[in-house]
């Protein structure tokens, strides 16, 4: 059964000339009384005014139920209760807004929604880093000179070679390749005799982690690669962690082996569909004027 209910945004007010005001909760009038609902971030009031302190703060926020009761259980209108709660210190309340449910166990997700989108502020985006590494530089300059290095504006349709493709907040694949299956490269360089082991297995890890989600977002179908270099004393150190991932499903690749680094190559040459050459793209456009 559909059910209406009318709410107004709490805010804090700086009370002088200025007049700034912050969203700080949502106040939501029910049979049962004011439902309050204190913001998550409550902490940003110590940004808005110095002069607020915390927890008396938030008490007060929290007592607004107790003190909307006085008038409430007088039959008060919404515009009332509004205008006494309004004048509670620093506390101002929004004209009333309206929302309806279809079903009592939609309300909770209706506040959820006015919260998100009233209140709470919209968290800022996690800014994800391009790797730079010589090891994924000397990567790249192979695969340019192959001219399966994907060119600036194209996405994965091009069936060329992707660098930095965010997988989910955090996680970016160093390069991916679609061509029918997915191949997802990570790399891992820990060539420098002064590399910390630590900072070895802590990159093996996160790229162990890029890996696996690859799997999930792209499917059991797809080929994961580990391409690595390290030192003698690094590889002996994080070999079980390398071992961990492969058994993960990653193939390892040496990049210090010729041999496996010849066999990478060639591999992701023959999947990769090549940029035409200058003398193919002239005689193109040649064909074309003709026609």
């Amino acid at each position: 059964m559909a059910a209406s209910f009318e709410f107004a945004i709490i805010k804090l007010t700086s009370g002088d000339a200025r007049d700034e005001r912050l969203n700080v909760g949502l106040a939501v009038f029910t049979q049962d009384g004011l439902d309050v609902r204190v913001s998550r971030r409550l902490e940003r009031v110590r940004a808005f005014s110095g002069a607020v302190d915390l927890p008396t703060f938030k008490s007060l926020l929290e007592r607004l139920r107790d003190l909307d009761g006085q008038l409430a259980n007088r039959r008060s209108s919404v515009e009332d209760r509004l205008a006494f709660l309004s004048r509670l210190g620093p506390i101002h309340l929004s004209p009333a807004g309206q929302f309806t449910i279809e079903h009592p166990d939609l309300y909770e997700d209706r506040i959820a929604a006015i919260l998100r989108t009233m209140v709470d502020p919209e968290p800022a985006p996690l800014r994800t880093r391009e790797k730079r590494s010589r090891l994924l530089t000397q990567l790249k300059t192979v695969f340019r000179a192959e001219r399966i290095l994907a060119r600036r504006g194209e996405d994965l349709t091009s069936h060329r070679i992707l660098s930095s493709v965010t997988l989910d907040e955090g996680l970016v694949a160093d390069l991916v390749l679609k061509n029918g299956a997915f191949h997802v490269v990570e790399t891992v360089d820990a060539s420098a005799e002064t590399e910390a082991p630590r900072r070895a297995l802590s990159d093996i890890g996160i790229s162990a982690l890029v890996l696996t989600r690859a799997r999930m977002r792209y499917g059991d179908g797809t080929e994961t690669r580990l391409v690595y270099t390290a030192s003698p004393a690094i590889e002996k150190v994080t070999r079980s962690s390398l071992q961990a991932a492969e058994h993960q499903g990653a193939t390892l690749v040496n990049w210090l082996s010729a041999d496996d680094r010849s066999k990478f190559i060639q591999y992701m040459t023959s999947l990769a569909e090549p940029l035409p050459t200058m003398r193919r793209r002239r005689g193109s456009m040649r064909q074309t004027k003709f026609l």
